[in-house]
């Protein structure tokens, strides 16, 4: 799935192209792509709009054409290219020859259509918690999320709560911040907590530097893979020897997802020994 890094290059790269042109004509292919319009809607709300700018929040790319917005979230598949492909779930022809299409073969990607000036107030937006970059993203506002039983590492997935994190660099930031991805939120020290909000910007950003993380279907507007997927110390390296220590990398199933961690150097589940009424639960 596109995560932060992913969905940032695209956007860098869809500005570049595509900003300051016209929508001469709107074709969706996927009923199920359109969320809270119709194709009708969306023809009638964007075409002849000039795109004033390409913007992300979290995972969704947001496409200002003035009035309205049109909000894509790419989920498991999704990916827009300009160049011509089999099947597309939507095609966006603009001014000066260009053409967007959306790739998605699992076809789970969303479209929403808001007005502009309430984007921030309506679903899905509204629903998003705070994201790294942005102002929000402030140790006592991470600190104060974190004053939770959930597990570390499924509440860095919950968008609800903080936004843009996915697995593959949630997995990263706890092995870079030496924090087990079963530790109760609420566990961690002042210290761990610290060292997780600054290893999640860091990581991100690196993985923005180098275009994303392709170990499946992402790839960048032209088509090339990401290359922050070698860089990766754990995601996907499940019986591999862990980069400091040495010891074999672990995958277990949290939240039906894989969690890669070491488990050396990230320590126990429990920070503390568990007495009979189970401290720490």
């Amino acid at each position: 799935m596109p995560e932060l890094p992913e969905v940032e290059t695209l956007r860098r790269a869809l500005t570049q192209e595509l900003e300051g042109t016209k929508l001469r004509a709107l074709h969706i292919y996927e009923p199920r792509l359109v969320q809270n319009a119709s194709e009708r809607d969306l023809q009638r709300a964007l075409v002849g709009q000039r795109l004033r700018a390409i913007g992300r929040r979290a995972k969704f790319l947001l496409f200002d054409f003035g009035k309205y917005t049109a909000l894509l979230h790419l989920r498991m598949t999704g990916w827009p290219t300009l160049s011509p492909i089999k099947n597309p779930r939507f095609v966006l022809e603009f001014t000066q020859n260009k053409t967007l299409s959306l790739s998605d073969t699992r076809r789970l990607a969303t479209l929403h259509l808001v007005p502009s000036a309430r984007a921030d107030e309506l679903p899905p937006l509204s629903e998003l918690g705070i994201e790294p970059f942005q102002p929000n993203y402030t140790f006592e506002n991470f600190r104060a999320i974190l004053q939770s039983k959930q597990e570390i590492k499924k509440l860095l997935l919950d968008q609800r709560k903080i936004a843009g994190i996915g697995n593959i660099y949630a997995c990263e930031a706890l092995f870079a911040s030496k924090i087990h991805p079963q530790r109760r939120a609420h566990s961690l020290s002042r210290s761990e907590a610290r060292r997780l909000f600054e290893q999640i910007e860091k990581i991100l950003a690196q993985a923005i530097a180098e275009h994303g993380t392709s170990v499946r279907t992402y790839r960048v507007l032209t088509g090339e893979p990401g290359n922050f997927q070698n860089f990766l110390r754990v995601y996907d390296r499940a019986g591999e020897p862990c980069v400091r220590c040495r010891t074999k990398i672990v995958r277990i199933e949290q939240g039906g997802r894989g969690t890669y961690f070491c488990p050396k150097c990230q320590g126990h589940p429990h920070p503390w020994p568990l007495s009979p009424r189970g401290r720490g639960e």
